[in-house]
């Protein structure tokens, strides 16, 4: 088996840097997936708002880059040799804060999911698109979102630790 290879942080950040800033000169689009979902609702919905404006090319090139993120997770992990054992185990503080039935945990994220996406969509973008997008285009509006985000996560993970233990 081989040993997992983690990129330095500093890496990752300036690669994915790079990638947008070359993504927008080269289109003249911003990166980020909320337009990608979008075309997904227009590919499985007849709700007229699907098929309208930013969405009415359903096969646009954001589908195309929402769908590879996870085909090239995929590809990153086969090729890497490193043995992957699947889990649902989100573990222990999890376990504690959600409910203890499959159903209604579900039913938890669900909300939780419906609610990042309604977020998304009232805030002209999601957290990802404001904080790597945006910054890397020296966006006032993208820069202090990004810094509710960050202060928002640390209230939130600071609350769960003093509830929760």
């Amino acid at each position: 088996m081989s040993e997992l290879l983690v990129w330095s942080g500093w890496v990752g950040g300036i690669a994915v840097g790079l990638y947008t800033l070359l993504q927008f000169w080269v289109t003249g689009k911003a990166l980020g997936c909320s337009t990608g979902y979008g075309n997904v609702c227009g590919l499985a919905s007849k709700a007229p708002f699907f098929h309208t404006g930013e969405y009415a090319d359903l096969l646009n090139w954001r589908l195309w880059f929402l769908l590879g993120l996870p085909f090239g997770g995929a590809f990153a992990l086969v090729s890497s040799g490193v043995a992957w054992h699947p889990t649902f185990d989100m573990g222990a503080m999890y376990e504690q804060v959600l409910p203890s039935t499959v159903w209604a945990r579900g039913l938890v994220l669900i909300a939780g999911g419906a609610l990042i996406g309604y977020g998304a969509r009232s805030a002209g973008g999601c957290p990802s698109g404001h904080s790597i997008a945006g910054m890397s285009q020296l966006s006032l509006p993208s820069l202090l979102a990004s810094v509710g985000f960050f202060a928002g996560g640390i209230i939130a993970v600071q609350t769960l630790f003093r509830v929760v233990g």
